[in-house]
């Protein structure tokens, strides 16, 4: 795909009509919900964290409701039904509601009116829902499960921005037709006068997220070695689940997905600190099973259509 080199909107048709992504008036943008603040402010190793979740959910009666029906779907499976918030988070377990809540808080600020829309959120659910999973599975050192889930289901972050505030862009962007997330870059930078990894940061910057979350979401198409050393393992982290959600759309059988792992992933070093990468290339195919229900439970939740 030719990609030309302007760094402004010009040389596209549409060009002249677009005003530069990097003038948006962040001021004007939507609000980061007081209860991602709130989740994103405590700790999970405290004795509190518990009581502290369950207070943030109950405070809003259509979270509340989402927990309960979330802890009564086909997947948690209860014996009988669960009709507290107690009990919700009781089975399904606070970092669940956590996850949750912050994925549906979110929503509500990024509600998906379009295909294009609907697509990204299913995969930054994936994204978020396989950078758990694959910190809590494979002992990712140093890198916290729930600060996996807020940079996968955060890391596009940018392109909600764009959907939402001038989706103009977007279809320029696409009328490129970029194939590589290379290439999708570029094609961002030409259009836009920003891509929507950096523009991503400056959201997260507005909203005051965590550094190291930030870090991740202006970084995730740099290569590991781009960001200091603390945050590698993060990184590595959601660009191998960001590869795994999207091989995994054009995959039925998970059985050749070992080698393809080993020829694009050069980060499952990082992720291998406990185990050879050969034994974390099979772990990956043996999770995606457990990726792809976990998150079109997610979506679900959402009200979202899974494939």
């Amino acid at each position: 795909m030719p990609i030309m080199n302007s760094d402004t909107s010009e040389d596209h048709p549409q060009g002249p009509s677009l005003r530069s992504a990097r003038d948006l008036a962040f001021d004007e943008l939507p609000v980061l919900p007081s209860v991602v603040v709130r989740l994103m402010s405590l700790r999970p190793e405290s004795e509190q964290f518990f009581e502290e979740v369950l207070t943030v959910a109950s405070e809003d009666p259509g979270l509340a409701l989402r927990v309960i029906r979330t802890a009564n779907s086909p997947m948690s499976a209860p014996r009988s039904p669960i009709t507290s918030l107690d009990a919700a988070v009781a089975r399904l377990g606070a970092n669940h509601i956590a996850d949750l809540v912050t994925t549906v808080a979110i929503a509500r600020v990024f509600i998906p009116r379009t295909p294009g829309e609907t697509e990204l959120w299913l995969h930054a659910i994936e994204v978020a829902t396989a950078c758990r999973i694959l910190v809590e599975h494979l002992h990712v050192d140093d890198v916290a499960p729930e600060h996996a889930y807020l940079a996968g289901l955060l890391h596009d972050i940018g392109r909600f921005i764009l959907f939402d505030q001038a989706p103009e862009f977007i279809q320029a962007v696409d009328d490129l037709a970029w194939t590589t997330p290379d290439e999708l870059l570029q094609a961002e930078q030409q259009i836009c006068g920003i891509d929507h990894a950096k523009l991503g940061g400056r959201v997260c910057a507005h909203w005051d997220v965590p550094e190291p979350i930030l870090t991740i979401v202006k970084n995730h198409h740099q290569q590991v070695a781009a960001v200091s050393r603390p945050a590698r393992a993060l990184l590595a982290t959601v660009k191998v689940a960001d590869w795994l959600s999207i091989w995994h759309r054009g995959h039925d059988d998970a059985a050749d997905m070992t080698d393809a792992a080993r020829h694009d992933l050069t980060e499952l070093e990082l992720l291998s600190t406990h185990r050879s990468v050969d034994a974390v290339t099979i772990e990956l195919a043996n999770l995606l099973p457990t990726v792809r229900a976990a998150s079109n439970q997610a979506a679900r939740n959402l009200g979202l259509r899974t494939r």
